[in-house]
């Protein structure tokens, strides 16, 4: 969600992880075939095992940490850079699999893993640079079209193709309140400082790869449920989203007032259907990536990630008019390259 052009989307986080949460309970009941049983389950691993309910408290920490990193990084970095340099994330992930959980990667793999931050990190610039001239293009139509009274041609951006398809909770949330004149954009008054920029990204991409590390290697190092291990990281990632939205947008959030009703209706502003259907989007995909760090890994999670991007933008081209240019076209073709290298040359 957006307020004026401020990032607003913690709020959504939040009720992801609600959503997150609630999910996991009723998969526990499912799993266990008796909503009793089930209950009782999370109720034994919470108060009989809370010292091994504890470790996931570690990556949830981790990750409230890293989304107030990330936010530093975009208010102090061009929206470019901050996206090419965030894909590192994809090297840290390796670097952490081999130190953490002493796996082995072959050159081949290795270099694949190289190809595939090159490729992503192509494919996030173009998409950026591509959707900034199709605004500059559409505000030239507006404006040739309020000199001539004549009513401006839709012009479908790249931004609007992703935002249609969900790819992102944080784009499909980009809803504006009215104008209102005691309240600004933080952007509009902050100075960035690009030493600040690129240390916030690259401090959070240590810490996007050890977390995920870290919470592969509590789910494979035990037999806990997945769904409880899910809701273990779901609670204390509940608070932690709500106390960051707080701290980052409470200007806005409190702009009525601290009465309740007023935080909360701040709060809601703008969600409609399409809103609660993004962040049950979201929802269901952290649960399918636990699911994926389960029963594969990180690094194919990098990987499917990656490929989804790509994915997602020849969908655009054929379903919201998304031309694509040379950059694209060979980033693309390094992140299908790397799927394949990587598959084909494992550690021997």
């Amino acid at each position: 969600m957006s307020f004026y052009g401020s990032t607003y989307d913690a709020i959504s986080v939040f009720f992801a992880e609600i959503f997150k949460f609630l999910a996991s309970v009723i998969l526990v009941c499912l799993q266990e075939r008796s909503i009793r049983t089930g209950l009782f389950q999370i109720y034994d691993q919470f108060v009989h095992h809370w010292r091994d309910a504890l470790k996931v408290l570690v990556p949830a920490v981790i990750y409230t940490i890293q989304n107030f990193l990330l936010y530093v990084a975009v208010e102090n970095l061009p929206a470019a850079t901050y996206m090419v340099t965030y894909q590192l994330k994809i090297l840290t992930t390796a670097v952490f699999t081999v130190l953490v959980l002493g796996r082995k990667l072959s050159i081949q793999q290795w270099i694949s893993l190289f190809f595939l931050f090159g490729g992503v990190a192509i494919v996030q610039y173009d998409q950026k640079m591509s959707n900034d001239r199709e605004k500059a293009e559409r505000l030239a139509a507006l404006a040739a079209s309020a000199a001539t009274n004549l009513p401006p041609t839709a012009m479908p951006t790249i931004e609007d193709a992703f935002t249609k398809l969900m790819a992102s909770a944080s784009d499909m949330l980009n809803v504006t309140l009215p104008p209102d004149a005691h309240i600004r954009s933080k952007r509009e008054v902050h100075e960035q400082n690009s030493i600040i920029g690129f240390i916030a990204v690259l401090v959070a991409c240590c810490m996007s790869g050890f977390a995920g590390i870290y919470f592969e290697k509590i789910l494979k190092g035990s037999n806990v449920s997945i769904w409880i291990r899910n809701i273990q990281l779901a609670l204390p990632s509940i608070f932690f989203a709500l106390l960051f939205a707080f701290v980052k947008d409470n200007n806005e959030i409190f702009a009525d007032g601290g009465a309740p009703s007023a935080v909360w209706r701040r709060m809601l502003y703008g969600f409609d259907w399409a809103v609660w259907v993004t962040i049950g989007i979201s929802a269901f995909g952290g649960l399918v990536v636990a699911v994926v760090i389960k029963f594969a890994d990180n690094i194919l999670k990098a990987f499917a990630t990656s490929f989804a991007i790509v994915l997602n933008c020849i969908l655009a081209y054929f379903l919201f008019n998304f031309r694509p240019t040379m950059f694209f076209v060979v980033g693309a073709c390094f992140v299908i390259g790397a799927v394949f290298v990587y598959s084909i040359y494992p550690y021997r």
